[in-house]
C-alpha cells in the first residue's frame, strides 16, 4: 500500500496551514489551522481575533493565548474531525485531491515534534510512534467522500 508521509509539495493541501477557506460557527477562516485554534476559545470575540490572524502560524500563536475551553481535551479530536469534514465539503477541488490519494495511508510526517496529530521524524523523536490523528481523520473523511460518490 502506498504511504504518503508528508503533507508537502503535491500533498500540501492536506496540511492545516494550506489555504482552504471555510466557514465554521459563522466565522470565515482562511485555513483549517485558523478554525482549529479559534475553537479553543471560550469567547466569541477571541474566536474572531484568532480567525483574523494574517497567517496560520499567527493563528496558532493566538490560539495559545486564549482562555481554553474547559472541555478542550475531551473534544479536540472531534473538533479537528469536524473542521476536516467542512474543509473538504466547502472546497470541492480539495475533496477531489483527497480522493485522488486513493487508498494510500496518510501520515502527517513532520520535524516540529508533533506526535499527536502527526509523526515527528527528527532524531529526538525517531523512537516515538506518533498518534497521527490528522492522518487518521483525513483517511476517515476520504472514506466518507468515497461513500458519498456512490
Amino acid at each position: 500500500m502506498l504511504k504518503i508521509d508528508s503533507f508537502t509539495d503535491k500533498y500540501a493541501f492536506m496540511s492545516n496551514f494550506s489555504y482552504s477557506p471555510m466557514e465554521i460557527d459563522n466565522i470565515l477562516v482562511p485555513t483549517a489551522e485558523h478554525a482549529f485554534q479559534m475553537m479553543k476559545a471560550t469567547e466569541r470575540k477571541m474566536m474572531e481575533f484568532v480567525a483574523l490572524a494574517p497567517t496560520a502560524s499567527q493563528a496558532k500563536s493566538r490560539g495559545r493565548g486564549v482562555k481554553l475551553r474547559g472541555d478542550w481535551e475531551q473534544v479536540k479530536f472531534d473538533v479537528m474531525y469536524h473542521i476536516q469534514q467542512e474543509k473538504y465539503k466547502q472546497n470541492p477541488y480539495l475533496a477531489e485531491a483527497l480522493l485522488a490519494t486513493g487508498d494510500a495511508e496518510l501520515e502527517e510526517g513532520n520535524w516540529w515534534h508533533d506526535n499527536t496529530y502527526g509523526n515527528c521524524k527528527c532524531d529526538r523523536c525517531k523512537e516515538i510512534e506518533g498518534k497521527n490523528m490528522l492522518g487518521l481523520i483525513l483517511m476517515k473523511v476520504r472514506e466518507e467522500l468515497k461513500n458519498e460518490e456512490k
